[in-house]
């Protein structure tokens, strides 16, 4: 069985920043400059929290049905479930938001597109002909979250 640590430098490195172009919109978004994973407090703390659902799924073979449920990686100080920007607590669904044109799910998100107009998530997938997880901190347009009209 992976050791929590082998599964946090793998959660590490599949936390790439990823803006999902599946999510159709008519209208462009501005030219802003996109939060950087390496520079966001909120990334940073969702990099934590995959690398907990990670651990949990590596252990029950399923994810937790609430965030109380994650293992702490420092039991001194427990990693926080909100937005350090917005103050609010992350979104979480284990079943997943389904986004367009995408294999995984979208398990836990920012509230609210406090990000340059969007928002932080974490992305899941499973590995094909496995029984593995992998999890992707990714940066996920407004657009996303509204119905298509």
């Amino acid at each position: 069985m992976p050791s929590s640590r082998n599964i946090l430098a793998l959660t590490c490195c599949l936390g790439l920043v990823l803006p999902l172009a599946g999510c159709r919109s008519s209208t462009t978004e501005p030219e802003v400059r996109r939060p950087s994973v390496q520079e966001d407090a909120c990334a940073a703390r969702l990099h934590d929290l995959s690398g907990q659902l990670l651990l949990y799924y590596s252990l029950h073979g399923r994810l937790p049905e609430s965030l109380d449920a994650l293992p702490p990686l420092d039991a001194t100080n427990p990693t926080p479930t909100v937005c350090p920007v917005s103050g609010e607590p992350y979104v979480y669904d284990p079943k997943g938001k389904q986004l367009a044109e995408q294999q995984g799910l979208l398990v836990l998100y920012d509230p609210a597109p406090t990000h340059t107009g969007m928002r932080w998530g974490v992305f899941v997938e499973r590995v094909a002909g496995h029984p593995r997880l992998t999890a992707r901190v990714i940066l996920v347009p407004e657009r996303c979250f509204t119905p298509e009209e």
